[in-house]
Order: C-alpha cells, then structure tokens, then sequence
C-alpha cells in the first residue's frame, strides 16, 4: 500500500508540473470555474483542468479536502464537491462523463 501511495503521489506531482500553473479557466463563468478559482486558488496556483485525468483530480481534491481539515480551512460541502469535480471532469484529459 506504502509504494503504491508513493507512486501515486509521483504521478499527481508530475501531473500538477506539466499541466502548467495560473492557467486560463476554462468556461470562466461557470459555477464550477468559480467555484474552483475561489476556493483552491487562496492557497496555491490554479492548474489547467486539462492537465489531468478525471480520475487524477478524484484523487487531487480528496487530497485537498484532508489537506484543509489539517489546516483549520473549511473543507468543501458535498455539494461544492460535486460541482467542482463535475467541471474538472467535463474539462480533464481522458474525460469521463
């Protein structure tokens, strides 16, 4: 298990790096573009949701959602979750829905 979440980490790092950083959103005025710009980018640079996977970004925010609880950072509502997966799936690599 300690392997593969080191892999997997490897992956998303290299991932973030290649997907370029501050990238133009897109469909910037959708709730889920917002949503993303608001929330993620008060604490790092917002990446090209088509710099990775749906399944990649799965990972990333679950990632997230820990990373702000270790924070003192309100997590995501199931709801914001939702939207937010919902657009980095609609404008990943290798989409899904």
């Amino acid at each position: 298990m300690r392997a593969w979440a080191g892999r997997a980490r490897t992956v998303l790092a290299v991932g973030l790096l290649a997907s370029g950083c501050n990238a133009r959103l897109p469909d910037p005025e959708s709730s889920g573009a917002r949503l993303y710009a608001d929330r993620c980018a008060g604490c790092h640079r917002l990446y090209a949701p088509a710099g990775m996977t749906s399944e990649m970004w799965k990972i990333v925010v679950a990632r997230m959602q820990g990373e702000m609880a270790r924070r003192g950072v309100p997590p995501l509502s199931a709801n914001d979750q939702a939207v937010l997966l919902d657009y980095l799936d609609r404008h990943s690599t290798g989409r899904e829905g």
